[in-house]
């Protein structure tokens, strides 16, 4: 870790900027092109010959482009400064999705997913950029509304699949790469620079790019490894509702793009309301850790309902799963990120590479894991008496 850097950093007040909307729309599209996606992969992947378990593939190599090229990122963005790294990123996944919308075999998909993983920052610059501009007081704060617009991104993606995969499977594809051009247009005529260049590297050190010597740094500080261990356990099964779940549904019950998108949005409007209404609120009384706690065990609870599911074929346990998971969820993931920023006096973007290498790995484990498990449980209930009986109404209704 570059302590000459952080030594300067903690010395130099911050810049008293604003938090431009454009930063708030690349946290959207941060999760917006996921909640797009998932309600039509499975019938994409299914055009070429793959099934559930090549989802999972697909979002492990996508991850595991993500472990590699994190630390790149973030030394660039110390380097060169956040504006740069958000404009290139966003103008490489405008080419990683042409050749996921082009398509035409499976490789050409992963090729074109490993791609917009290899580039995409647009969360972790987001962070460091409200970190750059804002006191540590106040960040937990701003990181709801970062946290909101990250779950705008479920409401919107999934209500835009179902409506526009009416016309192909493959035109919301084109709807977001029209969405990342203009984000990149307006990103280059509205993004102010954050990291002041007294704040900035002097160099890029090779040992900046590898991914294991950035996390054994961060975690020599001792009050940081609980706190990222949980968060690596957690993101464990925050990947289920946008690869798996549509997977299990369009296999398991037939489900449509059209039928799998009001699920993932009822899961995005109750986050987004979490955040900006329920958080604001317990922050005020509560300690972070403390909601955290209490937001793991209801997310919990929550997937225990939903794994339920497979086994009882049950839409209810399905519904109040996914809202329970979703009251949880929010708690989790901002309480967390808040009390790591607040837990060092080093700059966020080191604990924030960290913690993306640790989504990815968790990614990397989780999507192989649920990809293998989901096409079981295709199999499994063929041999229970009202499964198939339900299978054949859910058929016969589409």
């Amino acid at each position: 870790m570059n302590t000459e850097r952080l030594a300067r950093s903690a010395a130099l007040p911050k810049p008293p900027r604003r938090l431009p909307p454009f930063i708030l729309f690349a946290a959207f599209l941060s999760t917006f092109y996921i909640g797009l996606i998932g309600p039509i992969l499975p019938a994409l992947v299914e055009q070429y010959g793959g099934n559930a378990f090549t989802i999972g593939l697909l979002f492990s190599s996508y991850s595991f482009a993500q472990f590699l090229s994190a630390p790149s990122l973030g030394a660039i963005s110390d380097r060169y400064g956040r504006r740069v790294v958000m404009l290139v990123s966003l103008c490489s996944a405008i080419l990683g999705f042409s050749m996921f919308a082009i398509g035409g075999a499976l490789w050409v998909l992963f090729v074109g997913w490993m791609i917009v993983g290899v580039s995409e920052c647009w969360i972790g610059t987001a962070f460091s950029y409200v970190a750059d501009t804002t006191k540590p007081s106040d960040r937990t704060r701003y990181f709801a509304f970062l946290t909101a617009a990250i779950g705008s991104g479920f409401i919107i993606g999934p209500a835009t699949s179902g409506f526009v995969s009416r016309i192909s499977p493959v035109a919301p594809l084109y709807v977001l790469i029209a969405l990342l051009v203009f984000a990149a247009i307006w990103g280059h005529f509205s993004m102010p620079e954050s990291l002041l260049p007294a704040q900035r590297s002097t160099e890029l050190p090779l040992s900046h790019l590898n991914p294991l010597t950035q996390a054994r740094d961060i975690l020599q500080f001792p009050q940081l490894r609980l706190l990222l261990l949980s968060y690596l356990l957690f993101w464990m099964i925050v990947i289920l509702p946008s690869s798996s779940l549509p997977s299990l549904l369009f296999d398991r019950l037939n489900w449509t793009p059209e039928q799998i998108s009001p699920l993932l949005v009822t899961f995005g409007i109750i986050v987004v309301l979490v955040q900006l209404v329920v958080l604001p609120v317990l922050l005020r009384g509560f300690q972070e850790i403390r909601l955290a706690i209490v937001g793991g065990l209801t997310a919990g609870f929550g997937f225990f309902l939903i794994g339920l599911f497979p086994v009882t074929g049950a839409l209810q346990l399905l519904y109040g799963g996914m809202v329970i998971y979703s009251l949880g969820q929010p708690l989790v993931q901002t309480c967390l990120t808040g009390a790591m920023s607040k837990s060092i006096s080093a700059d966020i973007l080191s604990v924030t590479i960290v913690v993306r290498l640790l989504c990815r790995t968790s990614w990397l484990i989780a999507c192989s894991v649920w990809g293998w498990t989901t096409s079981i449980c295709t199999i499994l209930p063929e041999s229970i008496p009202m499964y198939r009986l339900r299978r054949q109404l859910a058929r016969s209704e589409t």
